[in-house]
């Protein structure tokens, strides 16, 4: 399952009407495949020259723009700092029963989740996850009241809604080694399957 068939489930099954991408660089990745009655992108456009409704950084359209959204998509710079700002950023402009949706939360390596992107001499070439997963970590042990979830899919797509019945985590990978994460992924994620995904937010409650 691909992460645009992910949030056009989520659009279809909660009715929503808004959607906000930060990170489209290109549009047919998945911008364009989105099915939305409203929608908007942005995008510095540094690697590519693409239409997008924001020309700029996440961290400069967070401090003009207030609207909010019922679903926000982030697949910007992979690495933890920019991530953990851009969850927040967008827990803040999330209208209620919304939900933000994270690329590339699950790297099947640590070549893959590599902090320098042009590291291009193991065997992951030019595939990069970054450092999401650490920002996963970090928000799950230190922001309250959210409900987070990756499903093991299109190397991991991340959710995270607000919620009273919250899920964190005690971090106990204070260094952020990736041997250790490896070791309890699973928990460290709340890693779940497609078909788990499908029960638990696609199913009628």
């Amino acid at each position: 399952m691909q992460r645009f068939e992910i949030i056009n489930e989520l659009i279809k099954k909660n009715n929503y009407s808004t959607y906000l991408e930060i990170g489209v660089r290109n549009p047919n990745d998945c911008y364009n495949h989105i099915v939305c009655e409203f929608k908007e992108g942005v995008d510095p456009c540094i690697e590519e020259e693409h239409p997008v409704t924001y020309k700029m950084t996440s961290d400069e359209f967070f401090k003009t723009h207030k609207k909010k959204y019922d679903i926000i998509f982030i697949d910007g710079l992979h690495i933890d700092e920019q991530v953990e700002r851009d969850i927040i950023n967008c827990l803040n402009s999330l209208n209620e029963n919304g939900i933000i949706v994270l690329h590339d939360c699950n790297p099947p390596s640590l070549h893959f989740a590599r902090e320098e992107y042009y590291d291009f001499s193991t065997h992951a070439g030019i595939l990069w996850n970054g450092t999401v997963w650490k920002a996963i970590v970090n928000v799950r042990e230190n922001i309250n009241n959210i409900y987070t979830s990756v499903v093991d899919t299109d190397w991991g797509i991340g959710l995270i809604k607000k919620s009273e019945n919250p899920n964190p985590i005690i971090n106990k990978n204070k260094y952020f080694s990736f041997k250790k994460f490896e070791e309890k992924r699973q928990y460290y994620l709340n890693l779940i399957t497609v078909e788990e995904f499908n029960k638990m937010y696609l199913q009628n409650d």
